[in-house]
C-alpha cells in the first residue's frame, strides 16, 4: 500500500513539475522592441486618454476628460552594434518631456553598454509603463 501511495505522489509531482512550460516569448519593453527591430528606422507611438466620472447614488456629476499623454517613439539602428532610442511624451496637452533617449553599443550577444537618459528598471510600472500594464484608468498611486 505504501508503494502505491509513494508512486502515486511521485507521478503526481512529476506532472505538476511539467504543467507550465518555460516562457519562450518574454515580454519586452518598448525600447527593447525598437532595438530588436530589423529595420533601420522605426517610428511608433501610443496615446492615453482618461475619462473619470464620480458617481453617487442620487447625484450624477460631470466627468473630466484628460489627454493624459501621447508618446512618439523613434528608434534607429546605425549598424548591428550601435542603436539609438528616444521616447518623447506630450502630457496633458501642455508639457513635452523626453522620457528616455539613449545610445546602445553591443559588445557581444549578452552584454551591451547604454548611455543617455534611461528608465530605471524599478518595479513593473516604471519599465513597462504602457497603459496595458496596470488595471484601471490611472496608474497605481505607489508608481506615480
Amino acid at each position: 500500500m505504501k508503494k502505491i501511495i509513494v508512486i502515486s505522489l511521485l507521478s503526481f509531482y512529476s506532472f505538476v513539475a511539467f504543467a507550465q512550460s518555460a516562457d519562450s516569448n518574454p515580454e519586452l519593453n518598448l525600447a527593447n522592441k525598437l532595438i530588436g527591430s530589423p529595420d533601420k528606422l522605426t517610428i511608433g507611438g501610443y496615446g492615453e486618454v482618461h475619462f473619470n466620472q464620480a458617481m453617487d447614488a442620487a447625484v450624477v456629476k460631470n466627468g473630466t476628460l484628460d489627454v493624459h499623454r501621447m508618446v512618439l517613439l523613434v528608434g534607429y539602428n546605425f549598424n548591428t552594434k550601435v542603436q539609438f532610442v528616444s521616447e518623447l511624451e506630450f502630457e496633458h496637452v501642455s508639457e513635452v518631456l523626453v522620457e528616455q533617449a539613449f545610445m546602445q553599443y553591443k559588445l557581444n550577444s549578452w552584454i551591451s553598454l547604454r548611455g543617455g537618459l534611461l528608465l530605471i528598471p524599478m518595479g513593473i510600472i516604471n519599465e513597462f509603463h504602457e497603459p496595458t500594464t496596470f488595471n484601471g484608468v490611472e496608474r497605481p498611486l505607489i508608481d506615480n
